[in-house]
């Protein structure tokens, strides 16, 4: 089946975060620890001050391709160039263990070659301040630190990490991975960790999607807007954000850019009547503890 989108931006969550990917696989926006905080990644605002994140071939020409997993929040960026084609996995973890919800502040990037031998290069600078602090990069064993940051910003990944710092191009020739973490980092196995959180977040968004209700009328399209508003639930206090950008006007050069990134009563309403439409309660339960 089909799953790609007609937008310039994919989005991902886990009822912590979300993120908007850009079909070039830049992470254009992305708010770290809260929907409310500044973003880490803000290149949807500002080219200069927003960071980057990216996974982008070498030569100047190339395709791009991207997708949902069906019936996930895990997105998928084909990138096609003149040596070769490679897939970006973007997810940020969410599965039920010990019967509560895991959702770390982990961002988790796959990228595979598929045919030939791609060259890219692969940026990660992290902003704070909304881009007035950049912080320093102190390496480790295989781990890049961003010092000066609201709390610990770690990136664990199996890439050279001479050729992160320098922000140096090389051959895709097999599977790599990067793990973005705040606060705790990741301490296990990068592989087999990416590899069970990627198979375990899959399986959790098609249960949820398998026990909604939804009517074969537009069915696909439902189904992606109920999982995409499924994430715009902060689901630590049970608030439903409005939207999960700000300073986006209404219209080029328009004043109308308002900070969305509130819980209004009004928009709350239509979401959660959504939600009841296709047989999802708990978000409403945890709206109304969020309310009292």
């Amino acid at each position: 089946m089909d799953n790609r989108h007609t937008y310039d931006y994919g989005v991902i969550g886990n009822c912590a975060y979300t993120a908007h990917i850009k079909t070039d696989t830049n992470i254009a926006w992305m708010c770290w620890p809260r929907f409310d905080s500044s973003f880490i990644f803000g290149n949807l605002i500002d080219d200069e001050k927003g960071g980057e994140f990216s996974a982008l071939p070498v030569e100047g020409d190339y395709d791009s391709k991207q997708y949902y997993l069906e019936n996930t929040n895990v997105l998928c960026s084909e990138i096609t160039s003149s040596t070769g084609k490679y897939r970006v996995t973007d997810f940020a973890p969410r599965y039920l263990q010990f019967e509560r919800s895991y959702k770390p502040l982990m961002l988790i990037r796959k990228i595979e070659p598929i045919s030939e031998h791609p060259n890219i290069k692969v940026v990660c600078d992290p902003v704070g301040d909304y881009g007035n602090t950049r912080p320093e990069r102190s390496m480790g064993s295989n781990h890049i630190r961003y010092i000066g940051l609201e709390s610990q910003v770690r990136l664990t990944t199996n890439i050279s990490l001479s050729y992160l710092m320098k922000d140096q191009e090389f051959v895709l020739n097999e599977t790599k991975y990067l793990v973005l973490t705040f606060g705790p980092p990741l301490e296990t196995d990068l592989k087999e960790t990416a590899e069970l959180f990627l198979n375990r977040t899959v399986n959790y968004w098609h249960k949820w999607v398998k026990t909604a209700s939804i009517a074969n009328f537009y069915q696909k399209a439902a189904i992606r807007s109920a999982l995409t508003l499924k994430i715009h639930q902060f689901e630590d206090t049970g608030a439903i954000v409005a939207a999960t950008t700000t300073s986006l006007p209404e219209s080029p050069g328009s004043t109308r850019n308002w900070d969305y990134r509130f819980c209004w009563m009004r928009d709350t309403y239509y979401t959660l009547n959504a939600f009841n439409h296709i047989g999802h309660f708990e978000e409403l339960e945890k709206y109304f503890h969020y309310i009292m």
